[in-house]
Order: structure tokens, then C-alpha cells, then sequence
């Protein structure tokens, strides 16, 4: 069985923090993935919260502090808790379907965090730093995806961590962006998906 985070939305409802701490997460996550983190103002995530602009500076630091309480937890989900399961393959093909369904499921279901995310990585230095430190960090995804090649002879060890980060993303990426930008729905989603799942495993074992 797929397993999916449920969406960010709902992790922050059934977190065991104060109501108005809740209300500004959600409020902040809302605005900030429609407007944009620079153009939102406190004042607007406390309107849209239901919360005095006081309530907000007792629970965050600042507008920055919001924004990275909301982006590490699910930063760790896709780095951490997501490698953890894909331990437990074996086999590569298995390994491939897993991740295709699992992420693609997590992406459509997180595309307010995916658009705010992807905001900030084009223009906040701090994000920049954040996602390379957890990408070539010395536990990084680079270091999973070394690990990767020797767990499957079967994938070509002439290819680097950077290029297997971008077969597996890329056909991912464009398909939920087809979906969620485009509006674009296929007849036949499992074709789809087998197709990905395809692409993936020759661009690794080409």
C-alpha cells in the first residue's frame, strides 16, 4: 500500500500546539503559497487567522521564523521519514513504483506547500542554504542516491548524484504540474504513471 502524508493541512489541525499557534500555521501556509511570502504581511495571516498580530509574535519570532517553522518538518518528511521506506525495496522496479505513487500522491495533495516551497527556493538565500545542506549534507539525498547504486548493480554506476536526482524528479515534477497547473487529467492515469515509472528505470539503467 502507497504510503502518503497527509496533506499539511491537516498534520498542523491534529498537532497537539495551542489553537492560535494552529490558526497562524495554517493562515501562513495558505497566504504565503497564494500571494508569496514577501508580499504578505503579518497583518494579513492575523486577519486570516482570526488572531490579533500580537498572537503571531508569541508563537514565531518573526514572518522568517513563520516560514521556516513551515517549511523544515515537511523538508525532514521528504528527506528523512521518505528514505527510511524505501529501505525496505529490494528490487528496483518495486522500488521505482513505490516512489512514483507515493511522491506524485504527496505532491497533489501538498501543492500549496510545493508552490510556497518553490517560491522561496528562487529567491531566499536561507531555503537555498537549508535544501543544499539536505541534499549534499553528509546524510543528504546525494549520499542515499550513492548508496542507491550500490544496492542495484543494475543501475549505471557512470552516472552522477545530481543526474539521478533529476531522472527521478523530473518526469514526477512534470506530471503534477500537468495536473495541478494545467488542469490536464489523463483518461488513463495508470498508463500514465507506468509510463514514468518507465522512464525512470531506463534513464537509470541506460
Amino acid at each position: 500500500m502507497v504510503k502518503v502524508l497527509a496533506s499539511y493541512q491537516e498534520e498542523i489541525a491534529n498537532q497537539e500546539i495551542p489553537s492560535g499557534k494552529k490558526k497562524v500555521l495554517l493562515a501562513g501556509l495558505k497566504l504565503f503559497s497564494k500571494k508569496g511570502f514577501h508580499a504578505t504581511t503579518t497583518a494579513e495571516i492575523a486577519h486570516e487567522a482570526g488572531v490579533s498580530e500580537g498572537t503571531i509574535y508569541k508563537y514565531f519570532k518573526s514572518k522568517d521564523d513563520l516560514l521556516a517553522k513551515l517549511l523544515s518538518p515537511m523538508l525532514t518528511e521528504i528527506k528523512d521519514n521518505f528514505f527510511v521506506q524505501l529501505d525496505d525495496y529490494h528490487d528496483l522496479t518495486k522500488l521505482i513504483s513505490f516512489l512514483v505513487e507515493d511522491r506524485i500522491q504527496f505532491l497533489l495533495i501538498n501543492f500549496d506547500f510545493l508552490k510556497l516551497f518553490i517560491q522561496e527556493l528562487l529567491t531566499d538565500n536561507k531555503i537555498i542554504d537549508l535544501i543544499k545542506t539536505k541534499v549534499t549534507g553528509k546524510n543528504g539525498v546525494f549520499a542515499y542516491f550513492d548508496d542507491l547504486k550500490k544496492r542495484f548493480g543494475e543501475i549505471n554506476s557512470d552516472l552522477t548524484s545530481i543526474q539521478l536526482l533529476r531522472i527521478f524528479i523530473s518526469p514526477i515534477f512534470t506530471y503534477v504540474v500537468q495536473v495541478k497547473v494545467f488542469g490536464i487529467n489523463s483518461k488513463d492515469k495508470n498508463a500514465d504513471l507506468a509510463l514514468i515509472k518507465k522512464q525512470i528505470y531506463l534513464g537509470l539503467t541506460a
